[in-house]
């Protein structure tokens, strides 16, 4: 019996609380005043003495962090210097004069951060009031600082967030929805609104609510963002690393990919898909790339989707590079077949040690496509890619050993790989266990078995096994068709 393609190129597409920064202002030196000979007094007062947590800073310009005084100049353009990186940078080198220029420091306990220390808040001029003409209207004001001073004292002190979170590790669904719920109302946590929008939607200490955990979720996304702050910084090493913002983003996109309580809706999954890459979430990216290659949810794109596979693979996303690799070797709209790019992408994957980059490099050095034949560097990959259960690599690697080329023939060895590509719905594995099962090579002889390996493929659409399925079926015992009746019609429980 003739075996098929070793090396059959799998189509399988490989998917898949922002940190309140705390700016350090420089400590001062102690400053010593003489009060006459007799008695001298120590001016401890360190303005932004480092790690001092009552310490505010409210930039002059736009203020980019939620937490902080929110409404300070929020029409005004963006200015690098408003940045928490600028600012710390200005109090490490003691460039106190141009710090202050940047931004106004001041202790929630002073006179502007505390509202009990000023009964007229309409008395105290404020020092960053615009004199400019051409100068935003909006500034920071008392009610700014007070605000701000009333958030900051609260998250030094407030443990709600911590005590829901501690609820839940003791599986206390109702206490834990409490708990998040007020810490919600005290702070605003993107953590707890993301806490709040899962338990609902899973139904955790709270019956299923979609409606409920669409508004939680859409808390979060909602949030005041800014592009550079709260923008997630994606890791390669750690690709599945996302924040509050891009989870609630992609937990709505599940809501309507899967229809949980609501229409499935391909268009608003596609949305939601743009706006998880617009806030970093670069494994977004990659699921667009692959709806504007289907066309899901909107109009087939090649040009646009290749765009964004190379976007995600800059940014260290090894699937996309995978998918770029497949998109130059099945060549596509705009998109010319080009096995030297697919190899190039392929290997790239391959170093990274994805399954499937391994097995395309592989099968390219096997088949000689775009580079000289190679077959022994093929085995090599190939073994790579097996090892990280990849069913194209086992069923390859299989053949070898079936047929004693470059490695020494073991048909057990053939069987079990046929067998461990199989199960993963491998057509051509499910072939060949079915032919070795017949023939009783690297293992017992079953019929029965056999005739079932030959169904599954046949299932699969593999084109041989139709007819060897009429070969098979006048050697079945009434005991063999008990067997495969019972793995191919089990009775209904």
């Amino acid at each position: 019996m003739v075996f098929v393609d070793k090396t059959q190129l799998s189509l399988a597409l490989v998917l898949a609380a922002p940190l309140f920064a705390q700016a350090q202002a420089p400590a001062q030196p102690q400053a010593r005043a003489q009060a006459g000979a007799a008695a001298s007094v120590t001016v401890s007062g360190q303005r932004g003495a480092a790690g001092d947590p009552r310490l505010i800073v409210a930039a002059k310009n736009r203020m980019l962090s939620r937490t902080l005084a929110s409404s300070c100049g929020f029409m005004s353009g963006y200015s690098a210097n408003d940045d928490d990186v600028m600012l710390r940078y200005m109090s490490d080198f003691n460039l106190e004069d141009s710090a202050s220029n940047l931004a106004e420091r001041f202790n929630e306990f002073g006179p502007l951060g505390d509202a009990s220390n000023t009964p007229d808040a309409t008395s105290i001029e404020d020092p960053l009031a615009a004199t400019d003409p051409n100068a935003p209207a909006v500034a920071c004001g008392p009610a700014d600082r007070r605000f701000a001073a009333g958030i900051n004292r609260i998250m030094r002190k407030d443990k709600t967030l911590a005590q829901a979170f501690a609820a839940l590790d003791r599986d206390d669904g109702p206490g834990a929805l409490a708990l998040f719920k007020a810490a919600h109302d005290k702070i605003g946590y993107d953590a707890a609104a993301l806490m709040l929008g899962k338990m609902h939607l899973y139904g955790m200490g709270t019956p299923r609510d979609t409606a409920q955990a669409i508004a939680w979720l859409r808390k979060v996304v909602d949030a005041r963002y800014d592009p550079v702050a709260d923008r997630l910084r994606f890791d390669p090493a750690h690709p599945d690393m996302i924040n509050e913002r891009a989870e609630a983003i992609m937990l709505l996109a599940k809501i309507h990919l899967f229809g949980i309580g609501v229409k499935k809706d391909a268009a608003e999954v596609v949305k939601w898909y743009a706006k998880a890459a617009d806030v970093g979430y670069v494994p977004a990216s990659a699921m667009l790339a692959q709806a504007r290659l289907t066309g899901f949810g909107g109009p087939r794109d090649v040009a646009r989707a290749r765009g964004l596979l190379a976007e995600a693979g800059e940014a260290g996303y090894v699937p996309a590079l995978y998918e770029l690799g497949r998109l130059y070797y099945n060549g596509d709209d705009g998109v010319a077949r080009d096995y030297k790019m697919a190899g190039a992408y392929f290997t790239a994957a391959a170093k990274a040690g994805h399954a499937g980059g391994l097995f395309a490099a592989a099968r390219m050095y096997d088949l000689g496509q775009g580079v000289a034949p190679d077959q022994p560097r093929a085995i090599a990959l190939y073994k790579q890619a097996a090892l990280k259960g990849q069913p194209d690599a086992e069923s390859a690697l299989a053949t070898y050993f079936y047929e004693g080329q470059l490695v020494p023939q073991d048909h057990a060895t053939a069987r079990k790989l046929f067998k461990e590509a199989a199960v993963q719905g491998q057509a051509d594995a499910m072939f060949n266990l079915a032919v070795m099962s017949l023939e009783g090579q690297g293992g017992p002889k079953d019929v029965a078995m056999a005739y079932v390996w030959f169904s599954l493929a046949k299932a699969s659409g593999h084109a041989s096994a139709d007819t060897a399925l009429k070969a098979v079926a006048p050697r079945l015992t009434a005991q063999d068709q008990a067997r495969v009746d019972a793995v191919l019609k089990p009775a209904a429980r």
